[in-house]
This record gives C-alpha cells, sequence and structure tokens, in this order.
C-alpha cells in the first residue's frame, strides 16, 4: 500500500521543531529547567508511597500554576528536575508550593525532615531548540544512569515514560470523578479536592497525561529515533548540563567504555585499553573519575586497574 502523505525531509522537519520552539518562548514567555541539589539533602522519597503521592503533587501544584507548564519531569530519591514553561517568577511560585506541601505531607507521616538542602536554584534558562532537546533528554534519563534494573521509559515517577509512548498515553485505571470523597482526598492529602473530575488516575496518581505538555515535549524532535538516538547517545551534551546545574552526572558502563574507546582512538592509536601501559591508565583514570564522575569500581570495570591501586589514587 502507497504511503497516503510524503515523508518530511530533514530540513522540514528541523524547521518545524524550530518553529515550535519559538512559539513557546512567545507563548509562555520563558523555558527554564528547574532543579534542586542532590549532595546535600537527605533522602525524600523512601518508598512507592512517597513517590506516587510526589506524582500526585505534580499534578496538583500543575493545575494550582496555570501560568506554569510543565513539559516533563522526573522525582528521584532527593532531589527532582522539572522542565518548565513560564515566566521566570512563576517558576519559583510553582516550585515554592512543591516545596511547601512537600513539607506538609512529610510532617503528616511523623517525619519532620529538614529540607533546606532541597532547594531551587535559580531556574536555568533554556535559550536554544539544542538546549531544549538536550535538557529534556537529560531529565528523562537521570533514573536510567543510576538504577540499571530501568530503562528511560520504564522508570514511573515522571514523564519520562511517555514520550513517543502511545500504550502508555492510552493507561488508565480510573477518573478522579469516579472516586468517593475519602478516596479523592486520601489521594491528595487535603480536604477540598478541587481538581478536575476528568483527570486520569493511573498507578495511583494522576497521569502525567493530564498536565504535562507532552506534544511541546515531543514536537522539539524530529521523530522518535531523534530523541531515541539523543537520550542514549549525547554523553558531552549531559556533561556539560550537569556542570552548568552543578549536578552530579553518572553514566552507564556502555557510556562510559564508548568516552574510553574514542580516547584511545585519538591519543593511543586505537590500541585496547586493557593493553594500555600503567601511565596511560592512570591517565585515563583520572580523566574519568574527575571529568566523568566515575567511582572506582566502574575504572577498575573499564581499565582493568587494581582497586586498591584506584583506591590510594581516589581515596573515597
Amino acid at each position: 500500500m502507497a504511503k497516503e502523505q510524503k515523508e518530511h525531509s530533514f530540513y522540514e522537519k528541523e524547521e518545524r521543531c524550530r518553529r515550535v520552539f519559538e512559539w513557546t518562548l512567545r507563548k509562555y514567555g520563558g523555558v527554564w529547567h528547574l532543579c534542586t541539589p542532590g549532595e546535600k539533602q537527605a533522602l525524600i522519597f523512601k518508598d512507592d508511597i512517597d513517590y506516587v503521592f510526589a506524582m500526585t503533587l505534580a499534578a496538583m501544584c500543575a493545575y494550582d500554576c496555570p501560568d506554569v507548564q510543565i513539559i516533563t519531569f522526573e522525582i528521584m530519591g532527593n532531589h527532582v528536575h522539572f522542565i518548565l514553561c513560564g515566566s521566570e517568577s512563576a517558576v519559583k511560585i510553582f516550585f515554592a508550593l512543591f516545596k511547601k506541601r512537600l513539607q506538609r505531607y512529610l510532617a503528616e507521616k511523623g517525619q519532620r525532615m529538614d529540607l533546606t538542602n532541597f532547594a531551587c536554584k535559580e531556574p536555568i534558562p533554556i535559550e536554544t531548540l539544542e538546549s531544549m532537546r538536550n535538557q529534556i533528554c537529560y531529565t528523562n534519563r537521570n533514573n536510567f544512569v543510576v538504577d540499571p534494573g530501568h530503562t528511560p521509559f520504564s522508570y514511573p515517577y515522571g514523564a519520562n515514560s511517555y514520550f513517543f509512548t502511545p500504550k502508555a498515553k492510552q493507561q488508565k485505571d480510573k477518573l478522579f470523578g469516579e472516586l468517593t470523597l475519602r478516596e479523592k482526598r486520601h489521594l491528595i492529602h487535603a480536604r477540598e479536592p478541587n481538581y478536575p473530575d476528568t483527570y486520569v488516575i493511573t498507578d495511583g496518581y494522576f497521569s502525567p497525561m493530564n498536565y504535562c505538555r507532552l506534544d511541546i515535549g515531543e514536537a522539539v524532535f524530529r521523530d522518535a529515533r531523534h530523541y531515541f538516538n539523543k537520550l542514549t547517545k549525547n554523553i558531552e551534551s549531559n556533561k556539560e548540563i550537569a556542570a552548568m546545574l552543578g549536578d552530579s552526572i553518572f553514566y552507564t558502563d556502555d557510556e562510559l567504555f564508548d568516552v574510553v574507546r574514542k580516547v584511545c582512538n585519538e591519543k593511543y592509536d586505537g590500541q585496547r585499553p586493557a593493553l594500555l601501559g600503567k601511565n596511560e591508565k592512570t591517565e585515563l583514570a583520572r580523566m574519568l573519575h574527575y571529568d566523568y564522575n566515575a567511582d572506582n569500581e566502574k575504572i577498575r570495570r573499564m581499565l582493568n586497574l587494581s582497586i586498591n591501586y584506584l583506591d590510594q589514587i581516589f581515596p573515597s
């Protein structure tokens, strides 16, 4: 069967992405990456109940802050990432509300946790199309690089699993309007369930389909393949974003091995890492440690150096 419509060329797709990005800036007044630092903040979300509430909390804050649009987000154990549209002041109001309600939830559980370090740094403005692509991917892969049990499409606590995934978008357990008043209050941890009855609930929380502008997030990529390539093969861009955010980025073994192989091709005439001399391996180890945040065990696997030697160079 012949295709009903001719596929758009690379340049036509790229032009469409550019128009979407420029429209988004004009429409909402800015696009921002909002994140909280994780190094000094103790674990906040300790079990599935906490994560489920955080997902619903994101939905509630999005609904109560209509001047802000969420493109994507991801909830980690002690920090969060949001890609947001709106003015800088509106984005800060959104986060202040998120933190205030989170503090109240923890107090209700008897966890009067110090959230001093769960603080919104100055939101990072996203000023180019390529930056928006990179930062969406950086956010959506956050758990994937830490937890080998997940892909960017399987981690359940964020909007990442909905990107270019039709089945996830169709998932529905119930509508908010189908719940009893008691069930509504239990879901949102508040007495006044002033949220739309049409909101879809999936896996115990408000689905990101209710409130995330996935249409914008997907439209800045040429197609699903383009998104997947950026998500999994964009090591240097991720390193730059981490430095800009002051974030501690992690890489999978496969990504680090690609880095090592590239350096070996450029500096050591394509020699296999395991066959390099100790001085060359030590030089590579320092690069992996300082530039790519690799721990000693990962470096050992990459370069076949003894763990005792690495512990001497990079003490815990």
